[in-house]
């Protein structure tokens, strides 16, 4: 049982704390490494898509700014998006958080809210005056594969997301909002036939206590996919 995990520049042990925390054992894919790194994937029954960089715009049709031009990492966003074609064509359990979640829906043709702050006037980036992440609430829809995961129909998550899926891509759906309209989940419209997919625009890595039930409940479901893609 072994996850293979993208590489992100901040924070990156929070992921690797908890999957350690649940005896995940994981295989690192580092995009700086070169294509070979994909290869690595072969070795793993699972992907997770981690969080951090926002996407290069143009990949989906949007513009770069000057404010923000030279803060992404297009080589990451390519490398990533091979990525996801292979754990599809391998029918793997993917995972994709935060950004992965995004790039999984412009791997689907959708698009993305450039800025959240800057075009909805709020942000989930502020933490608290201890340093601690933002949590908010957020609503799980009804015959969703996250309401069947978190069996609640509202769940406090932990954010620190710029961006968010704005159009969901061809053949995904919405499984989650927050109060103020901000698509946090999404998956299949219709899995039959398909891989496990979930994307959360969310942190399970970041909760102060991972045993709090989002976080112990998803990696507990991914455990269940792992075993069912090895069988």
């Amino acid at each position: 049982m072994k996850v293979g995990i993208t590489r992100c520049r901040s924070n990156f042990e929070k992921y690797l704390e908890w999957l350690n925390y649940f005896d995940i054992e994981f295989e690192i894919l580092d995009y700086e490494n070169g294509k070979q790194e994909q290869e690595k994937l072969d070795e793993c029954s699972a992907m997770i898509l981690s969080g951090g960089t926002d996407i290069y715009p143009e990949i989906y049709c949007d513009w770069d700014t000057t404010k923000t031009r030279g803060t992404y990492e297009p080589e990451r966003d390519g490398f990533e998006l091979n990525l996801i074609e292979k754990a599809i064509s391998k029918k793997m359990p993917l995972l994709a958080i935060c950004r992965g979640s995004q790039l999984v829906n412009v791997y689907f043709r959708g698009n993305l809210i450039f800025d959240i702050e800057e075009i909805r006037g709020f942000s989930y980036r502020t933490k608290t005056k201890d340093g601690e992440y933002q949590n908010i609430v957020i609503n799980i829809f009804n015959n969703t594969l996250a309401h069947d995961i978190f069996a609640n129909d509202n769940i406090n998550v932990v954010v620190a997301n710029n961006q968010a899926v704005e159009r969901v891509g061809e053949g995904l759906m919405i499984n989650s909002k927050s109060k103020e309209g901000i698509i946090m989940g999404t998956e299949y419209a219709n899995p039959e036939g398909k891989h496990f997919y979930l994307g959360i625009q969310w942190h399970p890595e970041k909760y102060s206590n991972l045993e709090a039930a989002p976080s112990k409940n998803l990696i507990e479901r991914l455990k269940k996919e792992i075993e069912k893609y090895d069988s």
